[in-house]
């Protein structure tokens, strides 16, 4: 069986398979790392693959917690060219393995023109070309952590959100958002300025990307928070392309499946050449 995780910055999301079918899967936040090795032991795994962009003390905890249940941990780390996808950053590896297997899942459905959009503690926005190619992309605060910076660096707007109990921006920006109207009050005004910036990000992004209009854009959104950016999407492509929405849960998850099943495809076809050789030999 086959365990993966997706140590994100600040949850842990995990999946056990066996040949693509899922057993089981949990989430906890990061700082309960300690808790997995219980929930883990009883499953036999030998085999992991982890995409960690979390703190190297998690990090550790995890290669430490793997080694004494005996499971051999593939750490994923973003290559030139593999999995199916061309890496076009300067350096290769700098790019997040979380934002990496979340393009290999994207590739893997084989739908065009792509505009990756993740939703979390961060919002990440990356462009894939038809062809595979990792075009670039670009990173800001995620919801709650604009909102958070409000609340932490300004005075007044944190007392009268505060004195208010403000509901949190997914709760407030999903209300019902009207772009037309005027904001009229602080939780309205923080609430649609947040979400201007989200889907601005992503608008910005989409209008670089090389469409044309017998070719749609795909607009593939993930992430934990991705039900608070859905309603303020409004975009226009360059080229005057369509937009198709599509939304998965899990991507990186996804991903993380898809390069264990080529490193076992890999391992057989390793395994099966070392028999051929041997047979020769004999």
């Amino acid at each position: 069986m086959m365990l993966l995780v997706d140590a994100g910055n600040t949850r842990i999301k995990w999946r056990i398979v066996a040949e693509r079918v899922l057993l089981a899967s949990g989430s906890l936040p990061g700082a309960q790392v300690a808790e997995l090795e219980a929930q883990w032991r009883s499953y036999g795994l030998t085999r992991a693959v982890l995409s960690c962009v979390a703190s190297a003390a998690i990090q550790a905890c995890l290669a430490e917690m793997l080694a004494r249940l005996g499971v051999a941990a593939h750490w994923l780390h973003p290559e030139r060219l593999n999995y199916g996808i061309h890496n076009l950053y300067d350096t290769p590896g700098q790019l997040g393995a979380d934002r990496y297997a979340a393009l290999i899942a994207a590739a893997r459905l084989k739908l065009g023109h792509s505009v990756v959009v993740s939703v979390g503690t961060a919002t990440t926005v990356d462009m894939l070309s038809m062809n595979h190619e990792f075009l670039g992309g670009v990173i800001i605060p995620g919801p709650d952590l604009m909102r958070a910076a409000l609340l932490n660096g300004t005075g007044q707007i944190e007392n009268r959100m505060r004195a208010r109990d403000a509901s949190p921006f997914h709760d407030a920006a999903r209300a019902a958002p009207d772009l037309q109207a005027w904001p009229r009050d602080t939780d309205t005004a923080v609430a649609m300025g947040i979400g201007l910036a989200q889907a601005g990000a992503v608008q910005a992004v989409c209008e670089r990307m090389p469409c044309t209009p017998d070719q749609p854009l795909w607009l593939i959104l993930t992430g934990g928070a991705r039900g608070a950016l859905r309603d303020w999407l409004t975009i226009h492509p360059h080229g005057g392309a369509q937009v198709q929405l599509v939304e998965i849960e899990d991507l990186v998850l996804e991903g993380l499946a898809w390069v264990a099943l080529e490193l076992a495809s890999l391992e057989c076809g390793a395994l099966e050449q070392s028999e051929q050789e041997g047979s020769n030999q004999a």
